[in-house]
């Protein structure tokens, strides 16, 4: 069992003063679509079937590419009024601290489309092992639901890709073994690896957090110490607190199987909240922690997540007006009875335009007091996603990142989890914009 698993028995004690109110209004993640609604083909859900080999049968995924690509692994192919504390948006805290639930990703969508089983006209079927990560090819891999939706666009990145090589791996890489017979909407061990999670002494959850190279040069020889979440997860964090980060986190009750790698430990040395930060507006919400020494990346389960390389690496939309589709991966609450979830749960959600997300927020926002929505403006260190009825990042979630996933395979954090009007509703959920911190998080 791991030594630290504190985090675990404080989480248990505060769940059992539970708020009913909470409970299956906010769930955290929140994802139960099983091949997605995603348009760009950067889905990892994937069509299961088994498969006969020698010594039994093994479960196999398979997707749709375009039939110019070969199904070879190997060949290179795949400021205002106070609107926290009027209560007219939610900061997604840590409601645990103060004594109720700390609910967190929600994924539970209503309307989960009949399955689509096979490729259409000018794709072929590609069938692997379920242990191969498909994500990682640097090809488009994609269920044949979204095969059919092709005809919306395909997928295409706003730039090329800032990397520098050298080190133990790059960033946004992963390198897991996809686990069976888990729950729709977990994840498996390593699938995340650049989350991770802000503890305090007595270890109490106090946020989620992102590895990030030292430097927008995405150069993990480099090493790195740096660390974001967002600032306003640090409100309750004093001067002579202990703040921690856990990083290859996955089940935060103890080691357990099909944990493979436990987790580590590091002491923040030095906190750093962006100058303009707003508590009342939650605008320019990000915060920078460094640790005691560099960040161990050799252990599979433990990476950092690509720096932006442009502001518009990922604003591509579809013919149907979609965005990007990207992950939030983070510890959430059942739906059922309210109880902590100690495995690491994961969303997909739509990137959403500015302007779109601007009058969604302004709407909502009006409904809850009316002429508020009209003196709101969405504030350039803001971008969106989400609107997807059942899956969003709640309540507890704040800090935790949004990843899009390159070309090239490799993931890079866009947002971080900052506020939103309600959760899991049509209306979209507000992330810190990282590629608009780009020159304070060089100097840093």
């Amino acid at each position: 069992m791991k030594t630290s698993c504190g985090v675990a028995l404080t989480l248990l004690a505060v769940v059992t003063a539970q708020d009913k109110s909470n409970v299956g209004s906010r769930l955290g993640l929140i994802n139960q679509n099983p091949l997605g609604t995603s348009n760009s083909g950067q889905s990892q859900n994937f069509v299961s079937k088994p498969s006969s080999q020698a010594g039994g049968r093994t479960n196999q995924q398979c997707c749709c590419v375009p039939t110019t690509q070969s199904c070879n692994q190997d060949d290179g192919g795949f400021g205002g009024p106070d609107l926290v504390g009027g209560g007219f948006i939610d900061p997604r805290i840590n409601r645990t601290l103060l004594q109720g639930i700390g609910t967190r990703i929600v994924n539970n969508p209503s309307n989960r489309p009949a399955p689509q089983t096979s490729c259409p006209t000018n794709f072929r079927t590609c069938c692997y092992d379920d242990n191969v990560d498909v994500g990682g090819f640097q090809r488009t891999c994609v269920t044949p639901q979204q095969a059919n939706q092709q005809a919306q666009g395909i997928w295409q990145q706003g730039c090329a890709e800032r990397i520098t090589t050298g080190g133990i791996k790059q960033c946004g890489t992963r390198s897991y073994r996809p686990v069976s017979g888990l729950e729709f909407g977990q994840s498996s061990p390593g699938e995340f690896p650049w989350t991770c999670l802000l503890l305090n002494q007595n270890n109490d959850f106090i946020g989620s957090c992102v590895i990030v190279p030292q430097d927008f040069s995405n150069n993990n020889g480099r090493g790195t110490r740096k660390v974001l979440t967002a600032a306003h997860k640090l409100a309750k964090i004093g001067q002579s607190d202990l703040l921690k980060v856990r990083v290859g986190e996955w089940d935060a009750s103890g080691f357990n199987a099909p944990e493979q790698q436990e987790h580590k430990e590091y002491t923040v040395v030095r906190i750093t909240k962006h100058p303009q930060f707003s508590a009342k507006r939650l605008n320019n919400n990000i915060a920078m922690l460094t640790v005691n020494q560099d960040i161990d990346l050799s252990q599979s389960n433990i990476n950092t997540a690509c720096l932006p390389s442009c502001d518009n690496q990922f604003d591509f939309r579809f013919n149907n007006g979609t965005g990007t589709r990207c992950w939030v991966a983070g510890w959430g609450k059942d739906q059922e009875n309210g109880q902590f979830q100690f495995i690491q749960r994961k969303v997909d959600l739509p990137l959403v335009e500015f302007n779109r997300c601007s009058q969604a927020l302004k709407a909502a926002m009006n409904k809850r007091n009316p002429g508020l929505g009209n003196r709101f403006t969405l504030h350039n260190s803001e971008v969106c996603a989400g609107g997807e009825l059942g899956k969003d990042a709640c309540t507890g979630d704040g800090g935790s990142p949004l990843v899009c996933q390159a070309q090239s395979g490799r993931y890079t954090v866009v947002g971080l989890v900052t506020w939103g009007v309600g959760c899991a509703s049509d209306v979209p959920g507000v992330y810190a914009k990282i590629s608009y911190f780009r020159d304070w998080i060089n100097q840093n």
